[in-house]
């Protein structure tokens, strides 16, 4: 599994904070320091809570900073608690979902190279042939590069896409056609639009759903190194 060092990671903090909209240094590791960085922001819909190695930040109206005080940063990356937050307003939570950074290039393929298409329409066949939550998931159509492996028939079976991320990080999304899960492809395929992101000077980001143990694992062999997890629950414009 690769590893990220200090200056990768400090790399990662600082994309993160303007992500959040915070202080470029706002995810340094201080130990003298308390460890979540809060940010109010009266006019947003949304609470954020970021948990990166030894920091966390929580970005969000003051009401919702306030009620957070009562907790740990460790009880607030579960999803309870950032809905328990807001009992009295409708809120939906999206996460946690696990991120995982990569900086070194995949170890050199043994055989034949596979086929390789950059054509938004192989990607848009893949999606065709999956799950609809798996769909949403990779939400490939947001990227901005597409990488998609074809089989002896020239038939797409597995795509990966990646979008640069506050101009430092290359967001990772994979797909795979059901039927050909479990042969690789899905970790060949992210590990070519990684080295890709590599080559582009970005260090690549993956993010899983916490419970989905299979996109983690493949992300775990594609060379990814889980540092943190991120939520973030929407609020009903009516309860604001």
């Amino acid at each position: 599994m690769g590893c990220v060092d200090s200056h990768h990671l400090d790399i990662v903090r600082l994309a993160w904070s303007r992500e959040l909209g915070l202080p470029d240094d706002a995810l340094a590791t201080r130990p003298d320091a308390d460890d979540r960085t809060v940010r109010v922001d009266d006019e947003t819909d949304t609470i954020r809570f970021l948990r990166l190695g030894e920091t966390s930040a929580l970005v969000g109206p003051r009401w919702a900073i306030e009620r957070a005080d009562a907790h740990t940063s460790g009880e607030l990356a579960e999803s309870a608690t950032l809905l328990a937050l807001t009992q009295d307003r409708s809120g939906r939570c999206a996460g946690p979902m696990v991120l995982a950074f990569a900086t070194d290039y995949q170890n050199p393929s043994t055989g034949t190279p596979p086929l390789v298409s950059h054509e938004y329409d192989h990607v848009r066949h893949v999606e065709a042939a999956c799950p609809p939550d798996d769909v949403t998931e990779a939400h490939l159509g947001d990227r901005d590069r597409w990488f998609t492996i074809l089989d002896d028939a020239q038939q797409p079976v597995a795509s990966a896409g990646y979008a640069e991320f506050q101009g430092f990080l290359a967001d990772v999304g994979v797909l795979t056609v059901p039927p050909f899960r479990r042969r690789g492809l899905g970790a060949a395929v992210a590990g070519i639009a990684t080295d890709d992101a590599l080559d582009s000077g970005l260090i690549a980001q993956c993010r899983s759903p916490r419970d989905n143990l299979a996109s983690r694992a493949l992300a775990a062999r594609t060379g990814f190194r889980e540092l943190g997890t991120y939520s973030a629950v929407t609020l009903s414009r009516s309860t604001l």
